[in-house]
């Protein structure tokens, strides 16, 4: 089961996860672990990252900044 969720993982995935990973502000002591992790849930977690990032953005328009 885990093979083939690591099997399905995209370009959009790994970018996601390249992406989450440059903006992670905390110590991370086992990188190897959680990266692993961040890629193993990104196909379950990118959606509601994108969405949150729009969601966002449009609130940013709406108040003008």
């Amino acid at each position: 089961m885990v093979k083939s969720r690591f099997l399905k993982l995209t370009h959009e995935h790994i970018t996601y996860v390249l992406d989450s990973l440059s903006q992670n502000t905390t110590l991370v002591k086992n990188i190897k672990a959680y990266t692993l992790a961040a890629l193993y849930n990104a196909p379950t977690t990118i959606s509601q990252y994108y969405a949150s990032l729009v969601s966002h953005d449009l609130a940013q328009d709406a108040a003008g900044i």
